[in-house]
């Protein structure tokens, strides 16, 4: 388990701020969140009294003394296009419409339904005229899956 962040806390005797600084409240509390006892109320801290606080608050991404100037220009970036250009990217990718040019989705031809009827379901010894019914979809089926494949073959999807 990490060793949890500590902070030096001057009391103040009354409630005035020092220096013309801010008055903060403070409650402090043992690791497992109770109160720490010795005490009743808000602690109070005057602002002048805090160490390592930066000049302005909050701090302005131009007083990060060890930002890139990458890292700079994206924390001062106002909009979306303004980082991506801080980070090189530059324009998004906007993918193209439908069509036959390489570089959007490649449209195959458009291939026509089967419009076969379904077969109705055979009883346990199939006539000659079931038979033939089912012989006819599955003959639709092989002209319209044919006519897929060479459809995305004509179009480049597919080898």
């Amino acid at each position: 388990m990490a060793a949890p962040l500590t902070q030096t806390l001057v009391v103040q005797e009354d409630t005035e701020t020092v220096d013309g600084g801010l008055v903060i409240p403070v409650r402090l509390v043992k690791p497992d969140g109770t109160p720490f006892g010795g005490g009743t109320g808000t602690v109070t801290v005057a602002w002048a009294d805090i160490t390592g606080k930066p000049a302005t608050f909050p701090a302005s991404a131009a007083s990060i003394a060890d930002a890139t100037r990458i890292g700079t220009a994206l924390l001062t970036a106002a909009n979306a296009a303004s980082a991506r250009t801080a980070i090189g990217a530059g324009t998004p990718y906007t993918l193209p419409a439908a069509g036959t040019a390489i570089g959007g989705v490649k449209k195959g031809a458009a291939v026509a339904a089967v419009t076969v009827a379904d077969p109705a379901a055979a009883a346990a010894a199939p006539t000659k005229a079931e038979y033939d019914a089912l012989l006819a979809l599955a003959k639709a089926n092989k002209v319209a899956i044919n006519g897929l494949i060479a459809s995305l073959k004509a179009a480049g999807t597919i080898a």
